[in-house]
């Protein structure tokens, strides 16, 4: 008999939601039948799997990356536990790579009978020394049913463990809510989290929610001043810190995620029971695309002092191989904050994040602090697309905090990568017409070289207040039809295809050095172009050019103004001059001051809950 008393579990199974993810590719496979029976149905509302034939787990969120739990974890058993009813046959599988590619090893086959709702125990203690990357199991029924199932393991030393999750949010209420909701129902109703080892903190920047409705024992909303993402993560780390609660892990989630709650349990079985080599150990969750829910956008990054390097990018999660490959993922050097948990004391070691508002923030916090950051299959989150997003001031944001990176960060400066960066860039907002995002840009590097006390003292509400005044406001199809412009889907998708020519667009400045009679006449007086993913090709030899986003149905019209491109390469060369100057000195304040920029709120200024 197995003693379950000091079983911890490492991860449950999991299964498609309607409020999270259907796509049931995710979570099982069903393995074709010679005789087309194959129609395995999950039941949401009764929380039970009926299988009919074989049933595969070998999936993102069901197998087990065994590898990688060994790797940063310390194990001493290792069983299966699966509450079913009916007859099963069940098959555990080992699979690890090779020079001649995945290798899959049948490693047990038993029988399940169980008349009534039974749970059911494997012991795979065996395979924690046979060198396998993942295990997987598969079943075998006619009309069995499987409630739940989990990964269990016993280790020689469990680690105290509570995690404080700082949520920051701005006026993003019915995101957070949804959240919110899916959290306190599943922290009520869990044996292992609770309020005494996981407490939600939201930031709100912009001071809209209702604290009395929204805190609980599980959760305490801390209206904050809108000082950016990196602001508000760091007046939840402060206020987690200064709880008196003894918080050992901070974990960050973006408040417009789409959340398994499971992997909350995920995090915090492997931080428990983690090795003493692995004292310093982030977790960090892969952000899957919310488009289609099965593409990965990203599983860990590496910064390599120029630019960023996605780990797993663009990679089909219901693809077998692709989930094992998981396993062979170099570990990144930074992690985004859309799910990264790390150790609360990494606040006494080296400070807090940088206040960059947003953008970069992420990075820098994970270059200064990080030693290991684990990445394993099943631990991931839905977001957002990025590519299709569109806030042309974060253009300031991107430009002036990489350089605050590159300036706090012990590596090589790459001044003349830093110089062609800003010239390509204020070059390419005059080829697209936004005149106003070359002014944003020359902006970022002037307010870089003012040195580490202009930003230091600087008012991040009101700069960011400014920034996006200054952009040309995104405007609905009736008010771009009273300017004279209006969407056609097909010049729109002709545009997205249209081939470049690159020679004529190098030697004429986009087109901006040609006369006008070069011009075309366009139809009704306008070009086309995608508002996030336009190219140079749609503005070459147009007047004005419509930018516009067919999911958000809104967009702005820019005109070429051929004065003011003499105009910008005149102040281009003066701030290329400036940069040359002043670029170690100012890059060397930053990094000697790198201490005080990262002290943290000023408690004085703070508003207490």
């Amino acid at each position: 008999m197995v003693n379950n008393d000091d079983l911890l579990i490492l991860r449950k199974l999991v299964f498609p939601r309607k409020d999270v993810c259907e796509k049931t590719g995710l979570y099982y496979r069903i393995i074709p039948h010679r005789d087309g029976i194959e129609n395995s149905i999950y039941d949401e509302e009764q929380q039970v799997l009926t299988i009919n034939h074989a049933t595969a787990f070998d999936t993102y969120f069901n197998s087990l990356p065994l590898g990688k739990y060994q790797e940063y974890c310390k194990l001493s058993a290792l069983f299966l536990r699966l509450r079913v009813c009916g007859f099963f046959v069940l098959r555990i599988y080992g699979v690890r790579h090779t020079d001649s590619g995945w290798q899959e090893t049948l490693i047990l086959r038993r029988e399940i009978r169980a008349e009534r709702k039974t749970n059911d125990m494997t012991e795979l203690t065996d395979q924690l020394d046979r060198g396998y990357d993942t295990l997987y199991f598969t079943l075998e029924a006619k009309g069995g049913q499987l409630y739940a199932g989990d990964y269990l393991c016993r280790a020689p030393e469990v680690r105290r463990t509570r995690i404080a999750a700082v949520i920051c949010t701005y006026r993003r209420e019915p995101f957070l809510r949804r959240n919110l909701s899916a959290i306190n129902r599943y922290l009520a109703g869990s044996k292992v989290l609770n309020e005494t080892n996981l407490h939600i903190y939201v930031v709100d920047n912009g001071r809209t929610l209702p604290v009395g409705e929204l805190n609980n024992r599980f959760v305490t909303v801390i209206p904050n001043d809108n000082t950016g993402g990196s602001g508000g993560f760091i007046r939840g780390y402060y206020e987690a810190l200064h709880s008196g609660e003894d918080y050992t892990h901070i974990l960050y989630m973006d408040d417009d995620i789409i959340l398994d709650c499971d992997m909350l349990l995920r995090v915090f079985a492997i931080l428990r029971i983690r090795r003493q080599e692995f004292e310093q150990l982030s977790v960090g969750g892969t952000m899957i695309r919310l488009s289609d829910r099965l593409t990965q956008h990203e599983a860990g990054a590496v910064w390599d002092g120029r630019k960023i390097h996605s780990i797993g990018q663009d990679i089909d999660m219901t693809e077998r191989e692709n989930v094992f490959s998981v396993s062979l993922y170099p570990e990144g050097n930074y992690h985004a904050w859309w799910f990264f948990c790390f150790p609360a004391d990494w606040q006494q070691q080296y400070g807090y994040p940088l206040s960059l508002f947003v953008k970069v923030d992420d990075i820098e916090y994970s270059l200064r602090c990080a030693s290991h950051i684990a990445v394993l299959s099943g631990i991931a989150v839905w977001h957002d697309d990025f590519e299709g997003k569109y806030d042309g001031f974060q253009e300031y944001y991107i430009k002036r905090n990489e350089l605050i990176l590159t300036s706090v960060r012990d590596q090589k400066p790459y001044t003349m990568f830093q110089l062609r960066k800003l010239i390509f860039s204020v070059m390419k907002q005059i080829a697209f017409q936004r005149y106003f995002l070359a002014d944003i840009i020359l902006r970022a590097y002037g307010d870089y070289l003012k040195g580490w006390e202009s930003f230091y003292h600087t008012d991040p509400a009101a700069l960011n207040q400014e920034l996006m005044a200054s952009c040309a406001p995104q405007l609905n199809d009736e008010e771009l039809k009273a300017l004279g412009v209006y969407f056609d889907e097909e010049r729109y998708l002709l545009s997205r295809k249209e081939p470049t020519r690159l020679l004529r667009q190098m030697f004429t400045l986009n087109g901006c050095l040609l006369p006008s009679f070069c011009y075309p006449k366009d139809r009704d007086g306008f070009g086309m172009a995608d508002l996030a993913r336009c190219r140079f090709i749609n503005f070459y030899k147009h007047k004005r050019v419509l930018s516009y986003d067919p999911v958000r149905h809104k967009g702005f019209v820019t005109e070429q103004k051929r004065r003011k491109l003499f105009g910008y390469c005149f102040r281009l060369i003066g701030m290329s001059v400036r940069f040359l100057v002043k670029y170690p000195s100012v890059r060397k304040g930053f990094r000697e001051n790198l201490p005080r920029l990262t002290e943290g709120p000023d408690a004085s200024l703070l508003n207490h809950h």
